[in-house]
C-alpha cells in the first residue's frame, strides 16, 4: 500500500490578500451607510408621527387656500427638516415639510410648544410658504 503525501500548502498570492482587504473594507463601508440610512428613516418615522406633524399636514391638505394654491392631492414631499422633542411632558416642535399638488409646491412651517401636563400643542407658527410667490403665506390658523 502506498501512502498518500500530505497535501502541499498553498502559497497566498497578493492578489488574494488585496481582495480579502477591499471586500473586508467594502463590507465595512457598506455597515456604515446601512446604519447612517437605518437611523436617518427611523428619525423621519419619529417625526411623521408626531401630533405636530400629523395634524398640520390634515390642515394643509384640507385648507381651502391651500388646495386653491397647490391643488389636489396634496403629497409631501421626502426633504423634511427640523426637530420634536418630548422630555417630562414638555415639549417643542420646530418643523419644515415640502408638500406639492398639480398646481404648484410649497413648504410648511410648524413652531410649537407643550407645557408640562398639557394635552394639546401651543402653536405659534403654522403656516403655507408657496414656492416662487414672496407674498405667498398662507397662515394655517392656530
Amino acid at each position: 500500500m502506498e501512502e498518500a503525501a500530505p497535501p502541499t500548502p498553498q502559497k497566498t498570492s497578493p492578489g488574494k490578500i488585496v481582495a480579502y482587504v477591499g471586500c473586508g473594507c467594502l463590507g465595512l463601508v457598506a455597515l456604515i451607510f446601512a446604519g447612517v440610512a437605518i437611523l436617518f428613516f427611523g428619525v423621519l418615522g419619529i417625526i411623521k408621527k408626531s401630533d405636530t406633524y400629523t395634524d398640520t399636514l390634515a390642515l394643509v391638505q384640507s385648507h381651502p387656500e391651500a388646495i386653491e394654491a397647490l391643488g389636489q392631492p396634496i403629497e409631501v414631499g421626502f426633504w423634511m427638516t427640523g426637530n420634536v422633542s418630548i422630555e417630562n411632558g414638555e415639549g417643542e416642535s420646530s418643523l419644515s415639510v415640502p408638500v406639492s399638488g398639480p398646481k404648484g409646491s410649497g413648504t410648511f412651517v410648524v413652531e410649537a410648544d407643550k407645557a408640562s401636563g398639557a394635552a394639546n400643542w401651543n402653536y405659534t407658527t403654522r403656516e403655507l410658504r408657496i414656492d416662487g410667490d414672496d407674498a405667498g403665506v398662507i397662515q394655517l390658523g392656530p
